[in-house]
């Protein structure tokens, strides 16, 4: 084959490696890129057969290509890893074209490459490994988190009720009035276990769902307070709201106090009754409404110290949630307006 047709200038000065096989697999052509790729000379490698060079290399799948486009007069694309005589490997990816003489070879190393890619995998494994091993970590630790918290609150609900138990038994053997003011702490005891007794029921040991626990305290005070509850309804308007423990509890018992006034006191003498309870999230503040349809309180009463007494505890609470609490005009019943952050 003559230098001419090959255009040996150019060849030469190519960064990639550039060779041309016969048939017979001999090396017509290779440029000094491919005698180093291949870790030998160019005088080494022109006139002799690959498998002069290359012991072996008939056995390999690269072979398996170039015997391909030879047969099939085919152009080939592909990356092949490449095991020299005395073990080491480098990668390659290879264009093979048809050409009258057999075909030539034109190679790039890319072994930089692809270390760089197989280190990027590695690290990839690496810290997908790690991941999941702090993931079952953390998941072990929020689970036995959540055991801790779920005893706690059942303990705490258990003390509460004990402590209410006490009171009741106690209150066998108060007199009238005393056992009045009894039965109202043992009420707001029960409005606080409640609370924790949600917590440890609830999938989320941090939030209580309000509608849910409203419902709850209403009964709860409906059957301790009146013979006929079914008698009585609750109307809730609230968006779906979650809140903690450390606003749900100030929020619980504020809401006890008016629901078992509105029950003693607005809905005396009656056996019948309704409450609404509204609580929206409005420009970032809670404003939570509440109503009953009773008589409302009338000034001079005997229950004044008494009401003196529920009110006070109102606004202590709604400072705990950090809101004030307005008595609203209504043309029946009583009206008051909570607004808390």
């Amino acid at each position: 084959m003559k230098r001419s047709i090959l255009n040996i200038s150019i060849l030469d000065s190519l960064l990639e490696g550039f060779q041309v096989i016969d048939y017979n697999w001999k090396y017509l052509y290779v440029n000094a890129t491919v005698a180093n790729q291949g870790q030998s000379t160019i005088d080494k490698l022109i006139g002799k057969t690959m498998m002069e060079c290359y012991p072996g290399i008939e056995n390999t799948f690269m072979f398996s290509q170039l015997r391909k486009c030879m047969d099939e007069r085919a152009t080939l694309h592909f990356e092949n890893e490449f095991t020299y005589n005395d073990g080491s490997q480098n990668w390659f990816e290879l264009r093979i074209e048809p050409i009258p003489e057999g075909i030539f070879v034109l190679s790039t190393n890319i072994t930089n490459r692809k270390r760089a890619e197989e280190e990027l995998i590695q690290l990839k494994n690496d810290l997908e490994t790690k991941v999941k091993k702090r993931t079952a970590e953390l998941e072990k630790l929020n689970n036995e988190k959540d055991v801790i918290l779920k005893e706690m609150h059942h303990r705490v609900k258990n003390n509460l009720q004990i402590i209410s138990s006490l009171i009741r038994l106690q209150m066998e053997e108060g007199d009238n009035h005393f056992n009045g003011v009894l039965d109202k702490t043992q009420s707001r005891i029960e409005t606080i276990a409640s609370i924790h007794e949600s917590l440890y029921k609830h999938k989320d040991l941090a939030l209580i769902n309000v509608a849910n626990y409203w419902k709850k305290l209403f009964r709860d005070c409906l059957n301790s307070l009146v013979n006929e509850p079914d008698n009585f309804r609750l109307n809730l308007a609230i968006d779906y709201l979650e809140l903690p423990v450390d606003k749900m509890i100030p929020l619980g018992l504020l809401i006890n106090e008016w629901i078992t006034n509105s029950i003693l006191h607005g809905f005396k003498g009656r056996n019948h009754g309704a409450i609404y309870l509204g609580l929206q999230l409005k420009a970032g503040k809670y404003v939570l409404t509440y109503k009953d349809d009773g008589i409302g309180f009338s000034e001079g009463s005997e229950e004044d110290g008494e009401h003196h007494l529920g009110h006070f505890l109102i606004e202590g609470f709604a400072e705990q949630l950090n809101g004030t609490v307005k008595k609203k005009a209504s043309k029946e019943g009583v009206c008051f307006e909570l607004e808390f952050e």
